[in-house]
């Protein structure tokens, strides 16, 4: 064991094995946590990619791009030159709530204008329900038919993997924009397998 990690470890309490490994990684990568930024709202000076590592890449490990102004917040778990951050009322992407971003990329809330948000659109590759919450035994609130365009209500769009059992068994579900209001439609099958959409530019 270095001898650093030995004397980082003399200054806290003996822990069970998962502890221990846990203290061990925690060392390793210099994370620290900072209570005063926990849920500290920060944002985006630049457009920036998240990874799930902290050292943002390679790109296979990016989960996500967000844009200029785009608001986030802080777990107050940091490291030199990185923080990570999530975001409030949503997930990052629909596997993964959190992520690390380059803190040089960030700034205090309310200091930068947010551009005008470019719309995301899609188009349904069959007839697909709108539903008032993301579960096929929710409310109809509209439709789509073959060939329609879809445009996600926020950008990048707001998506919810449903649980694994009954009546939705896993599937991916995306927010949309229809009819001055917002519904949700099924993406994906049952358990996140095939598209019901397709990624097209906006008209």
């Amino acid at each position: 064991m270095a001898l650093g990690v030995a004397a980082a470890l003399s200054t806290v309490p003996l822990a069970g094995t998962a502890g221990l490994a846990q203290q061990l990684a925690d060392i390793r990568l210099n994370l620290t946590e900072d209570t005063a930024l926990i849920r500290a709202c920060r944002q985006f000076n630049r457009s920036t990619g998240v990874f799930d590592n902290t050292t943002l890449g390679p790109e296979s490990n990016r989960i996500g791009t967000l844009g200029t102004g785009v608001q986030v917040r802080l777990t107050g778990v940091v490291q030199q030159g990185r923080a990570q951050v999530f975001l409030a009322g949503s997930d990052l992407s629909p596997i993964q709530p959190v992520g690390w971003v380059d803190a040089a990329n960030l700034t205090t809330c309310g200091t930068v204008t947010p551009p005008p948000a470019a719309r995301v659109c899609f188009r349904a590759d069959s007839a697909l329900n709108v539903r008032a919450t993301p579960t096929s035994s929710a409310p109809l609130v509209g439709s789509y038919g073959p060939g329609s365009t879809i445009i996600a209500s926020t950008n990048p769009p707001t998506q919810r993997t449903s649980p694994g059992g009954a009546p939705d068994f896993g599937r991916i579900w995306l927010e949309v924009a229809i009819a001055n209001r917002t519904g949700w439609v099924s993406r994906s099958g049952e358990g996140g397998v095939g598209s019901n959409i397709t990624s097209i530019a906006c008209p």
